[in-house]
């Protein structure tokens, strides 16, 4: 899950390089906060290591 979440900000921060500024603006989702990209990786990995830590049913 943190692998995909930071292949895709990396494809976002790609994008706002290619495209034009204005068009760049509308798609990335910041919202004026510099460390976007860096808290949406941060919850990825968190929800990732919430997920390894719950107690599997019905195994052996």
């Amino acid at each position: 899950m943190l692998a995909i979440s930071c292949l895709y900000e990396i494809f976002e921060w790609l994008l706002t390089i290619v495209a034009a500024g204005e068009t760049a603006d509308r798609y990335n989702g910041q919202q004026g906060d510099i460390w976007d990209a860096q808290k949406d990786m941060a919850l990825a990995a968190l929800g990732a290591i919430l997920v390894l830590a719950i107690p599997r049913r019905g195994g052996k």
